[in-house]
Formats: C-alpha cells, structure tokens, sequence
C-alpha cells in the first residue's frame, strides 16, 4: 500500500541507496517503526512532545516480576490507545515475566487495511 500522506524516515533511521534519508517500504513498515519508537521511548525525552512515550528502557532496571508486567501492561496499553489508537487496533496484548526474561506480544490490525501483524519485544536481566 502507498503511503501518500506525505515523506516518512525510516525507522531506524539510516541513508538509503539513493543518498537521501531513507523511507519505510510500506503502511505496515512504518507502523511497526512508530509502535518501536512509542514503547522505547521515555516519557519527557522529546522536549516539544514530553508525555509520548512508553519507556520500556527503563526496565532494564527494574526487578522481573509479576508486578513488572502488569505495570509493563498499563504502560503499553495506555500508550498505543492514546498515540496510535487512530492508526491501529490492538487484538492481543500479553506481558509475562518467565525466568529472567519479560516478554511483551502485541498483536495489532491496522485500521487502513485490515492487515494483522504481530510483534514480540522482550527483555532478558541476570538471573
């Protein structure tokens, strides 16, 4: 599907062979890279924008637990409701904490095509 709204940057951002910044190869490219963005993203790191972002960085420092999760979840589902709630549709959203490993499945539709993608982030600490 062309995107016709006008020139996005890839994400992440790079040159592409052409010399000139390179754009996302389609619709659900771009989303993907606007979903990574969002939950890598901490809260007051874009200084025009300070609320965006999800800040899941930040749990590299915090304890993997069932407590982490759950706030991991809110997180999460807060922040692609109200940045993204226009371009996507969440069907699944499931954060565990197994071992040493949060894992964040997020399986989202996007509301311009219908198209399902899934995407799994995940974050492995010491034992």
């Amino acid at each position: 599907m062309s995107m016709n709204n006008g020139r996005h940057l890839a994400f992440p951002f790079r040159i592409g062979t052409d010399g000139r910044t390179a754009t996302p190869a389609d619709l659900p490219d771009h989303i993907r890279g606007e979903i990574i963005q969002l939950l890598l993203t901490a809260q007051g790191e874009r200084p025009f924008l300070p609320s965006f972002g999800a800040g899941l960085r930040r749990l590299v420092f915090q304890r993997n637990d069932d407590a982490t999760a759950g706030i991991t979840k809110a997180l999460v589902s807060q922040n692609l409701s109200r940045w993204l709630g226009q371009r996507i549709m969440v069907e699944l959203l499931d954060v565990s904490a197994e071992d040493s490993t949060l894992n964040v499945d997020l399986r989202y539709r996007i509301i311009a095509t219908g198209e399902v993608i899934s995407v799994r982030l995940q974050r492995q600490g010491a034992h």
